[in-house]
């Protein structure tokens, strides 16, 4: 048939059988007070690696990006923050803990020991001393696993330290063309200088090694370890909070600016020797390589 096939609604055509949209424009009539509000979709929150509960003057801040534990630096941002939910007269203790099954934490992030990096991963670490150096409640770092690096900072900066048998503690940034900042100002006041350097140089040492250096407070079964520490944490919580705070603010506060004079000094130490050196940059390279680093000594 030579009869022109209908055009549908809208500006549409048929092509074959097929309606095809032809461009059509509407006018549309607006009243005078019109107004329209569009709102800004805010950006995606990053995942939540740190998690923190508070019950019966107890928080719990629990470590989850596995399989790890490897702290970037919104991970320390992350425990920053959970921290800063900490400072407030209702909590006496804090417990720091991993969800998961490996370690504790591995330490910082490789690639945010890099130059357009390290100035906010330090001060993230540098925070973070300077939180649990102040914080008026008492805290306790229940470690299991690897406890490196980073981690192991994080858990020397506690109060107290339970230790699961199968936790396996040390420094290993100096195998990487650097050394750890917070434990070198912190390690000389929590164990005597030879030990203290065997730990710096590399060593990483079992649970009760740890006990005897004395990094950590206890030794407990792996499958007790949570539960060990919130008992501790129930006695220590059960005390007048006003005593606590007192004697936490007598010693631990009493130091802290002496303390964080020796870890500012070695965080500047490490920006004015380490950063801009060939080794460390080869240590990162060689880690992320998987291959054996070749120092240049410079």
């Amino acid at each position: 048939s030579d009869r022109r096939r209908p055009r549908s609604r809208l500006g549409a055509r048929t092509v074959g059988n097929v309606p095809h949209l032809q461009p059509t424009r509407f006018l549309l009539k607006l009243p005078a007070n019109f107004t329209c509000t569009i709102s800004k979709v805010p950006a995606a929150e990053p995942s939540s690696f740190v998690q923190l509960q508070i019950s019966d003057g107890v928080a719990e801040i629990m470590l989850n990006r596995p399989p790890l534990n490897v702290l970037d630096i919104e991970m320390l941002r992350q425990i920053n923050a959970r921290l800063a939910g900490c400072a407030s007269s209702s909590v006496r203790v804090v417990i720091i803990r991993s969800l998961v099954d490996r370690a504790f934490s591995a330490g910082v992030e490789i690639r945010d020991h890099t130059s357009g990096r390290l100035p906010a991963m330090l001060a993230e670490v540098r925070e973070q001393a300077q939180r649990l150096l102040t914080l008026d409640a008492v805290t306790i770092a229940a470690i299991h696993g690897l406890t490196l690096g980073g981690g192991a900072e994080l858990a020397l900066l506690c109060d107290e330290v339970e230790a699961a048998e199968d936790t396996g503690f040390g420094f290993p940034e100096i195998t990487l063309g650097a050394f750890p900042p917070i434990a070198a100002g912190l390690l000389p006041e929590r164990s005597t200088w030879p030990r203290a350097i065997r730990l710096l140089f590399g060593n990483t040492v079992p649970a009760q090694t740890a006990k005897e250096l004395g990094v950590v407070s206890e030794v407990v079964p792996s499958e007790t370890l949570v539960s060990s520490a919130r008992a501790r944490a129930r006695v220590l919580a059960s005390f007048s909070g006003v005593a606590v705070r007192g004697l936490l603010r007598a010693t631990r506060g009493a130091r802290a600016a002496e303390t964080m004079g020796r870890i500012d000094r070695a965080i500047e130490v490490y920006k004015d020797v380490i950063a801009p050196s060939g080794d460390a940059q080869e240590g990162i390279d060689a880690f992320v390589q998987k291959r054996k680093p070749a120092w240049s000594h410079r």
